[in-house]
């Protein structure tokens, strides 16, 4: 079964690796359009990993933390589509649309599609630059900015942006993909992800306020992270070893594991014998296997045979910050709230 990825936007060199304090660096964080797996993962036909595995979680006292209401803090929502385990969006470019776009947590910047930011005229930089990620094929992106950006009746303007092709992206999810909403445009922002419901919120404050300071809830984990090019969270056991993990909004998958995780966890037999299967990454095709993990710990959360996504070497993965791929396969039973601000993120069962 295929799976599409991200892009993982090339670390740029020169002197266009870094404009008006933006660093451009891994930009879509589904390997098909992030490589970093970032961008694109489009998965496979992944079980859904709550059905699968045994689900405790260690109960702690409530504490005094609720959900604020609506008029104790601003908010608005937009609903979103969940096409193969992506965040789907129409906006509006420059008030020109629907266009539709993703929204990837670890896209740093963001990303519009080449042939589109031509036919906006947007102004794009004239030195070329390579995007690493899966694949063995070779593609170029462009440093530009997209002067305006419409989701309902919220505004972001002068986002920074890599023009890069989305062809193989767009074919992939079975529709026209125009761009990727990353972190140049959460950064800021606190966002909440309303999976079961299909609802994007973006609140003035965190609607969990003082979260941080109390015990985890039986429905409820709040988990520190550092932004590092990816949303890093340190507190995620695999087969009982401590992991570094991303959360990936723009993978398609449930859990992915880099080159350096299978060694550290000694799977390098089990990969061996695990299903394989391909992905397409923003470079092209390239294989990787399926197997299960025996246990998978976030925060209290604990789950029992994860099915999980074995990264190859040589297929765009074995330089990561994180060992550890979240994904939206993953995510989609919760209700997910980045606090980008404070560097929060808030996972809530309904």
């Amino acid at each position: 079964m295929n799976c599409v990825q991200k892009i993982a936007v090339m670390r740029a060199s020169g002197s266009e690796n870094e404009r008006d304090g933006v660093r451009y660096r891994s930009l879509l964080t589904a390997n098909g359009m992030r490589e970093t797996r970032n961008l694109i993962s489009l998965s496979k036909t992944i079980v859904k990993p709550l059905a699968l595995l045994a689900l405790w979680l260690l109960i702690a006292p409530a504490g005094s933390v609720s959900a604020q209401s609506p008029t104790s803090n601003h908010y608005f929502e937009v609903p979103f589509q969940l096409i193969h385990n992506q965040i789907v969006l129409e906006v509006k470019i420059g008030g020109k649309g629907p266009f539709t776009m993703l929204l990837d947590t670890d896209t740093d910047p963001s990303a519009i599609d080449l042939i589109t930011a031509r036919d906006l005229e947007l102004a794009m930089g004239s030195k070329a630059h390579s995007v690493s990620g899966g694949g063995t094929e070779a593609n170029l992106t462009f440093l530009t900015r997209i002067p305006l950006v419409e989701i309902g009746s919220l505004s972001a303007k002068n986002i920074a942006a890599a023009a890069i092709d989305l062809k193989k992206l767009s074919a992939r999810l079975g529709k026209p993909v125009h761009g990727v909403l990353g972190y140049s445009f959460l950064k800021d922002r606190i966002v909440q992800i309303d999976y079961p419901a299909g609802k994007l919120r973006f609140y003035d404050a965190n609607p969990y306020p003082g979260i941080q300071n109390a015990p985890n809830m039986v429905n409820r984990i709040a988990l520190g992270f550092r932004y590092d090019g990816d949303v890093i969270i340190d507190n995620v056991f695999i087969n009982g070893r401590k992991m570094r993990a991303t959360i990936d909004t723009g993978s398609s998958n449930t859990l992915c594991l880099t080159p350096e995780a299978i060694a550290i966890l000694g799977l390098d037999e089990d990969v061996k014998n695990a299903r394989v299967d391909t992905s397409v990454g923003y470079n092209g095709e390239y294989e990787e296997r399926t197997g299960i993990l025996k246990s998978v710990r976030i925060g209290r959360l604990s789950l029992e045979s994860v099915q999980a996504t074995f990264w190859l070497p040589g297929t765009g993965h074995d330089q990561k910050r994180f060992q550890v791929n979240i994904g939206n396969d993953f995510l989609k039973d919760f209700v997910v709230t980045f606090d980008f601000p404070g560097k929060l993120v808030i996972l809530e069962t309904p």
